[in-house]
């Protein structure tokens, strides 16, 4: 369904649900095999734990570096972890915003209207307390920083997300597929740029929204990350509808749906990762209840199953992390234990004096 307005200045605007319905339909199948696959993973609680803190953190500090490259890493991840003084005031109160988004798309997603009132609080909120402009004001003119590869509307902006919002609302959208609902709205929304600042940030919200509201509950932030890493070829993506005339969504969708499948698998691949470890961990005490290993040999595993680092004799000796273990003891103590590791594929070496833990040993 394509909808066609004339804006107060006679400006050509139309919205499009237009797309290579083979094409797109390919990418949907293999999205829906993924994402059923992933939610039927039991998850651990070291998955659980990433899904909670770093991927989410990954997240915001991707939503922030987009619209501020200026925010290195390491001091958004210190910022979030309490040290304040990581980021300067303007960088704070910008990823501290975003921060306050993904708190509300948590509060209020499954009661959540694609309203232009709930496009302002968005807006709002992202921009409360800093320098960026009017919160949650709909812009009355032309852009300050125009794209030399595209004009947004220039006028009625208010008028438009409200033209916007019903077509979007309309049965006929409303029985699309979630995906590619989400990624419509994230694209209209960019291209109307209804604000004059964070409007890729709230497209990105609604679309984190609408990923939501479908069950696809962590894919947003992977999605964010994806959006950032890929940054060159977002912004082409965009580009690409515009040169279709803006009726076919094909290029937009296929480069989300890429997106979506690739933070799929590396979900799932996180979740299967949490199993194996369990597998791990249990297959380390059957080797104990079978007295396959000894009591220090078990405790050293469960050491190197936490330090995750290469290491070799001598640390076994002298590094604080093993030495309690190897006190009083001799050398040749050490170099047994090893031995009787390598040989039930605990740890592997690669030149045979550097060791790492085997956390593949079960497959």
């Amino acid at each position: 369904m394509i909808k066609k307005v004339i804006t107060d200045t006679y400006e050509d605007v139309h919205f499009s649900d237009k797309y290579d319905a083979y094409a797109v339909g390919v990418m949907l199948r293999e999205l829906d095999v993924r994402s059923a696959h992933f939610a039927r993973l039991p998850l651990a609680a070291d998955v659980r734990d990433f899904l909670k803190g770093e991927l989410i953190t990954n997240s915001l500090y991707s939503t922030a570096s987009i619209g501020r490259p200026d925010i290195d890493e390491e001091d958004a991840r210190a910022y979030l972890s309490g040290k304040k003084d990581a980021l300067d005031e303007t960088q704070a109160k910008f990823l501290i915003n975003i921060k306050r988004v993904e708190e509300y798309i948590d509060k209020t997603y499954k009661t959540f209207e694609l309203t232009p009132e709930n496009l302002r609080k968005l807006h709002m909120i992202y921009i409360m307390d800093t320098a960026e402009g009017l919160p949650g004001v709909f812009r009355t003119g032309q852009r300050q920083e125009p794209s030399r590869d595209y004009t947004p509307p220039k006028s009625s902006l208010e008028e438009l997300a409200g033209d916007f919002c019903r077509w979007f609302n309309s049965g006929e959208m409303l029985d699309k597929h979630p995906l590619v609902r989400a990624f419509l709205a994230h694209y209209h929304i960019g291209m109307l740029q209804p604000f004059t600042n964070a409007n890729g940030r709230v497209a990105r919200a609604v679309e984190a929204i609408i990923l939501k509201q479908s069950g696809h509950l962590y894919l947003h932030h992977s999605m964010a990350q994806y959006y950032r890493r890929n940054r060159k070829d977002y912004i082409k993506a965009f580009i690409k509808n515009e040169k279709t005339g803006g009726f076919d969504m094909t290029p937009f969708l296929s480069f989300c749906l890429d997106g979506a499948a690739r933070s799929y698998k590396m979900l799932t691949d996180t979740a299967v990762s949490g199993l194996r470890l369990i597998g791990v961990r249990d297959h380390i005490r059957m080797l104990r209840l079978k007295r396959s290993i000894t009591e220090r040999q078990q405790t050293l595993l469960d050491i190197l199953f936490r330090y995750d680092k290469p290491f070799d004799l001598a640390d076994l000796l002298t590094n604080p992390i093993f030495s309690g273990l190897y006190k009083g003891m001799t050398e040749n103590t050490a170099r047994n234990d090893i031995k009787r590791l390598k040989e039930l594929n605990m740890i592997t070496s690669e030149d045979g004096k550097h060791y790492s833990f085997n956390r593949f040993v079960i497959g």
